[in-house]
């Protein structure tokens, strides 16, 4: 009996699908082992000469070296970070345009601003999360104050007014500047800037009273008066915490790698097993330490998980407070 003529172009459909399937397994496959053979782009969303930068521009030499290609830094500042997070989301999920981001834009700005566009969950494939620096309280040393508590006698004696700094909207800055306000219950002037760097020559130049930027070497220019850990950091001994300082604010700004969605998990692989060799090497862990950068690292998955948990507690936190980004 002879074959029905629909069946035979059935037959033969299906076996060019399948085919097709193959082939396009095997592309990908051989895309993501040759990855990479061309420069790979870390976007930025924060001033150079921030925490962030220096940390960024350290993991992009490294995997430069480590990869064989250049890795460059391109920043793309503004709202805090979120501009730079959606420019990375519609980019091709290649593993050649990465993100380099903070808990600000990743987690706490989309918990204060309903007008963010990116969706971290669905846009987003987790890499690595690098490490955190604290957030320090820092004062204008021309005012002469040495802790928490004369800032909040300062500005008592001043109606109740100072005028604090920090690293743009929903940032962790930002976040402990408005929590410090209710709690010390100032009518404090929260200024928005992009980067600590420009934050710290208002401060110095007695432009603003003080500043809640992540901490970097900049930052001891001021006077640090508390830092927002649960405890005392190595490399400030002698400053408090903020709970040390009658205040219920603790958390770092930590920092992370993503990629698009849809990255090949060959690509995530390489990618996380470059960086955390990178962040196990001794001179490495010296070289943030002395910089106030602690290192945490581990796979994709811990990066998960300390994004769950933040939402979990800072969106507690913001929604009974009743914290919010205003409009532009």
């Amino acid at each position: 009996m002879r074959e029905q003529p629909s069946r035979r172009r059935l037959t033969g459909a299906l076996s060019i699908l399948v085919v097709l399937l193959a082939l396009t397994g095997w592309s990908r496959g051989a895309a993501a082992q040759d990855w990479p053979n061309r420069p790979i782009t870390i976007v930025l969303g924060f001033a150079p000469g921030s925490m962030i930068d220096f940390v960024a521009r350290s993991v992009a030499n490294e995997l430069s070296a480590t990869l064989g290609q250049p890795v460059l830094v391109e920043t793309r500042q503004g709202g805090g970070g979120v501009l730079a997070s959606n420019y990375v989301a519609k980019a091709p999920h290649d593993g050649y345009t990465l993100l380099m981001t903070a808990v600000g834009p990743a987690v706490l700005r989309p918990l204060m601003d309903k007008a963010v566009t990116f969706d971290l969950d669905k846009e987003f494939a987790p890499i690595i999360l690098l490490g955190e620096a604290p957030n320090v309280l820092v004062a204008n040393p021309k005012l002469g104050l040495k802790s928490v508590k004369e800032l909040v006698a300062y500005a008592n004696a001043h109606g109740g007014k100072i005028s604090v700094g920090h690293s743009g909207p929903g940032t962790l800055g930002h976040l402990a500047t408005l929590l410090f306000a209710a709690e010390a219950g100032l009518d404090i002037a929260s200024i928005s800037y992009r980067g600590t760097n420009p934050m710290m020559m208002d401060l110095l130049g007695g432009a603003i009273d003080a500043g809640f930027p992540a901490y970097n070497p900049a930052t001891k220019e001021g006077t640090i008066l508390a830092v927002t850990c649960a405890q005392r950091v190595d490399f400030l001994p002698d400053v408090p915490t903020m709970t040390e300082s009658g205040f219920d604010l603790v958390g770092g700004t930590w920092e992370a790698i993503f990629a698009p969605a849809n990255v090949s998990r060959e690509i995530v692989a390489k990618l996380n097993d470059a960086i955390v060799a990178f962040l196990r090497k001794p001179e490495t862990r010296r070289h943030f330490s002395e910089t106030g950068f602690q290192i945490m690292g581990g796979a994709p998955a811990k990066l998960t998980e300390k994004i769950v948990q933040d939402r979990a507690k800072w969106g507690k936190i913001i929604q009974n407070a009743k914290i919010g980004v205003p409009d532009n």
